[in-house]
């Protein structure tokens, strides 16, 4: 398929620091109002998995007739209360993850609320599973995008740079039987509710915008961006394309506008082919890519994000972006290391309607999530970290979501069982925070239904 032109390109920015000044005043006032966490521990019924990984942090695979919950790509908000919790592919690869099916958790948060003397979160309870699958055959009916996933398989595969190898393990019959996706089919790490119940998902492999009904049924064919191809993307590795994305860098959000006619689905980083960037020897720039969920196509109008860190190796990528109201985005940043290597973990506002001098949407900076105030001292006591404050210093924080005018959830993905960002030597935990501000600083909106 022949590359359009690049979106909205502009020209190069002037020079910039790698990123902006950050001090213990940064950000608007706030402070953590709730913090629970799901353990590592915890298992859902239901295949056999992490045949393909190795052990780590004292966690030895594979988990027999249970799915681990390796934390939480995306979240929504139910009107009772609860949470809708998604995880992503597994354990980060589609060759490792063949075995674990995709799709999300119904949860019900206990947030511990205030201080008992003691680093314990609330609980985290989950209620039930839906699992997306393809039971209407949309992948395999020789229309739009096609592909072989598990259940098409007899033994699970896995993968060896672009070739499939077969691992000579059984794929389990519940999920041939009802078509369950796995991760090793798509790496899904973002979801909106439509008005109808129904979901779009924004995942990586391809990377796809999905469209589920309410029962994770596959609703119809995936929707290939018009020149982002991962290097799993089976134009790539079928067909001889060339990929334009890195690998794990697809859509890590994608959020409804405040009237639910438009979603914006938004890549970890920019693409790698230089020409389809907004500004190419610059990968701090990328696009929000616009979709029509009417139409089912991409409009061709991409608002410019600039991210913090340096020029190149898109070392700060996007964890989520969630509305608050209007044109208005609150997005989470975050670099690549964890526990006391970890610098970028922020959550900035931007407006659609207002941009910097460069062309690219002007940000606010809401919060450090490595300095988060803490008067109550919910979190407890913590080596290294000061009194009154908190700190989230996870490798992958992909998860915001409004719980309302003042209060923000955030979340984590773990990367279950290989990352100890919080206790050295134990896998992480699940963790869910609500951090509310002094200020309303949203419009009351519904939660994205």
């Amino acid at each position: 398929m022949p590359f359009p032109p690049p979106v909205a390109a502009m020209p190069a920015p002037p020079p910039a620091p790698a990123s902006p000044p950050q001090d213990d005043s940064a950000g608007l006032p706030h402070q953590l109002t709730g913090w629970a966490a799901l353990p590592d521990t915890f298992r859902w019924p239901g295949p056999t998995t992490g045949q393909f990984i190795s052990a780590a942090l004292g966690v030895t695979p594979p988990f027999i007739d249970g799915q681990p919950l390796p934390g939480f790509s995306a979240m929504l908000k139910n009107d009772d209360g609860s949470w809708l919790a998604m995880p992503d592919n597994g354990y980060g690869s589609k060759g490792n993850s063949g075995d674990f099916v995709i799709g999300f958790y119904n949860v019900s948060i206990d947030f511990r609320t205030v201080a008992n003397g003691t680093t314990v979160p609330g609980s985290v309870k989950v209620n039930s599973h839906v699992n997306f699958n393809d039971a209407n055959g949309f992948l395999k009916d020789g229309k739009g995008v096609d592909l072989k996933i598990t259940a098409d398989f007899a033994n699970y595969q896995t993968v060896t740079g672009n070739n499939l190898v077969d691992s000579g393990k059984p794929v389990d019959p519940r999920i041939i039987a009802g078509r369950l996706l796995t991760g090793f089919d798509f790496d899904v790490e973002s979801i909106a509710r439509a008005k109808d119940g129904s979901y779009f998902v924004g995942e990586e492999f391809g990377p796809y915008i999905l469209h589920f009904d309410k029962n994770g049924t596959l609703m119809s064919d995936p929707v290939p961006h018009p020149f982002l191809r991962s290097p799993f993307n089976p134009q790539v590795m079928n067909n001889g394309a060339s990929a334009t994305s890195l690998a794990s860098r697809g859509f890590e959000s994608l959020a409804y506008n405040g009237d639910n006619s438009r979603l914006f689905a938004v890549p970890e980083a920019a693409p790698s082919l230089a020409s389809l960037r907004p500004v190419a020897d610059d990968e701090r720039y990328l696009n929000f890519f616009e979709f029509d969920p009417a139409s089912m196509l991409y409009t061709g109008k991409n608002p410019i994000y600039r991210k913090d860190g340096p020029a190149k190796d898109n070392q700060i990528v996007i964890g989520d972006m969630t509305n608050v109201g209007g044109n208005k985005f609150v997005l989470i940043e975050r670099d690549g290391f964890l526990g006391a290597k970890a610098v970028v973990k922020r959550l900035y506002m931007v407006d659609l309607d207002v941009k910097d001098a460069d062309g690219a949407l002007k940000k606010t900076l809401l919060v450090d999530l490595l300095n988060i105030s803490d008067p109550k001292g919910i979190g407890g006591t913590w080596p290294g970290v000061a009194a009154g404050k908190f700190t989230m210093p996870f490798d992958s924080i992909e998860s915001v979501e409004v719980v309302d005018d003042h209060t923000l959830a955030v979340a984590v993905d773990t990367n279950f069982p290989t990352e100890d960002g919080r206790v050295a030597g134990k896998p992480d935990n699940t963790e869910i925070i609500t951090i509310r501000f002094d200020q309303a600083l949203f419009k009351r909106v519904a939660s994205k239904t």
